[in-house]
């Protein structure tokens, strides 16, 4: 009895122990720059992450029913406030981790011209991509932004996306000629496959993005998710991460 005892205490003792997971949910135009921080943040520390893209609207009311996440990454602040609210998250964590850009895009370096509202308001184009501004932060923005500039798409030339990842990708497979979009997705996207053209709306003609991330009430791995939300909060080297990608801080 004595050596099996033993044996299976080397065997223990040979296993790697099983590491730390954090559970995500974010935001669909934070997904790529959630997971160079996970890649930097897990080699650093022997945690690993899931994470789960898309739409905040979509995300908060998964959360609300009970899905099994431990932080929220959103693409807003009132979100969170209204987790905080129902008691779904812990209201000390909150914290905005950046704030969004948006920009108008296409692959095509030559489609958007300097004068980009008269393109908008014109009838050069097919189609132009927004996310829904009814559950994506980023589509209230771009819908005040047209707002703004008088600009009234014609029928059939307005297409929406449930998410900023759908709307970006309506445009990167050409089912939209351009869109509004997060800075952060065109600079990920420029890095791998060239410049394409952009037009940059001032930041004062559309709600600011104050994107906040939160700690769940369900959390499995609570203490190692604050420690990772304290990590992007207060690090530098996450700081110069997340600026570098398009978002100011």
């Amino acid at each position: 009895m004595k050596r099996l005892f033993l044996f299976y205490l080397l065997l223990m003792a040979a296993m790697p122990a099983l590491a730390t997971e954090i559970r995500i949910a974010v935001a669909a135009n934070f997904t790529a720059t959630l997971e160079r921080l996970a890649e930097v943040y897990g080699a650093e520390n022997g945690v690993q992450f899931a994470i789960s893209s898309g739409s905040s609207g979509k995300h908060f009311a998964q959360i609300r029913q009970g899905a099994p996440f431990d932080l929220f990454f959103s693409a807003d602040d009132q979100r969170t406030a209204d987790l905080v609210a129902g008691g779904h998250a812990v209201a000390d964590s909150r914290f905005a981790y950046a704030q969004g850009l948006l920009v108008l895009w296409s692959p095509d370096s030559e489609r958007i011209p300097d004068d980009a509202i008269a393109l908008l308001q014109g009838s050069e184009y097919r189609r132009l991509a927004i996310a829904n501004p009814r559950v994506a932060p980023y589509g209230t923005a771009a819908e005040a932004v047209m707002l703004a500039h008088g600009i009234e798409p014609g029928s059939g030339r307005l297409v929406t996306g449930q998410s900023i990842g759908q709307t970006f990708n309506f445009v990167t497979t050409g089912n939209a000629d351009f869109g509004f979009v997060a800075l952060s997705q065109v600079i990920h996207h420029e890095r791998q496959h060239g410049a394409g053209s952009r037009w940059t709306p001032d930041p004062d003609s559309y709600p600011a993005i104050i994107q906040e991330a939160v700690l769940l009430g369900s959390a499995r791995e609570p203490e190692a998710a604050s420690v990772f939300l304290d990590w992007v909060r207060n690090s530098e080297t996450a700081r110069t991460l997340i600026e570098a990608d398009g978002y100011l801080l």
